[in-house]
């Protein structure tokens, strides 16, 4: 009996120590799991903010547009035309000229969180690649840096404040602004009895790291003879006014 009896505490070497609960292993895998499906709703929640704030873009056409701009050329003979017992904006014509002239546009951030605008222009974005491989834009170009004021007035705030770029400029949520847009027609000739029209212009938004070119309309489209494009040798029956 002596000899048997370490034989058989051998035999119980197997069986789990008496301190260690039964059952107690199942816990490590039901707590990797666990893990994994927050890191999995972590993941989700990540990509899914990183969405929105890639399509974050709350700039808009605001309700204030007319010519000229403090500070700015005016142009010449630019006048409201096309609106009937003046029930709609119509368009504002823009006799052909070779000076620059401005016009002004308004837009505001509509949401939640601040903005940074980067660039205004009323070139699209296939125009500005277009020029960026030598074609020349078509039927406006622009003409200097645009300018800005701020709309946001009224008691108890601080007076309007403007500046001579608006690239960089934050705008608040709320925050509305009036710009001074300069142009040029891109040829000083043009064809008798043609027209072009010119119904957005665009704006460049980052917020974070995102940025987005977005059309904004002008409250009433830009509306000229069609010119000859920068370069282009103009046809006969083209006329080229002297001013």
């Amino acid at each position: 009996m002596a000899i048997a009896e370490p034989y058989a505490r051998q035999q119980g070497d197997g069986e789990p120590p008496a301190s260690v609960p039964p059952g107690s292993r199942r816990r490590f895998p039901r707590r990797r799991w666990v893990m994994l499906g927050l890191g999995a709703l972590l993941t989700a929640a990540v990509v899914i903010l990183a969405v929105l704030a890639g399509t974050y873009q709350p700039v808009q056409a605001g309700g204030y547009s007319g010519i000229g701009f403090p500070g700015m050329p005016s142009g010449t003979g630019l006048r409201a035309v096309n609106n009937f017992l003046n029930v709609s904006n119509g368009d504002t014509y823009v006799p052909p000229q070779r000076g620059v002239f401005t016009v002004t546009e308004s837009i505001g951030n509509s949401g939640p969180e601040a903005v940074t605008i980067e660039a205004v222009t009323v070139l699209s974005p296939e125009q500005q690649a277009e020029q960026t491989n030598g074609q020349p834009p078509w039927p406006l170009t622009p003409a200097g840096a645009v300018h800005w004021r701020d709309l946001t007035e009224g008691p108890g705030l601080t007076p309007p404040t403007s500046g001579t770029s608006v690239a960089g400029l934050t705008l608040a949520p709320g925050e509305d602004i009036s710009i001074g847009i300069p142009l040029r027609i891109s040829g000083p000739c043009y064809e008798p009895g043609s027209s072009a029209e010119v119904d957005a212009f665009y704006v460049q938004v980052r917020y974070l790291s995102f940025t987005h070119w977005v059309a904004v309309p002008f409250q009433t489209p830009l509306l000229l003879q069609a010119p000859a494009a920068k370069g282009q040798q103009p046809a006969k029956d083209f006329v080229c006014p002297s001013t």
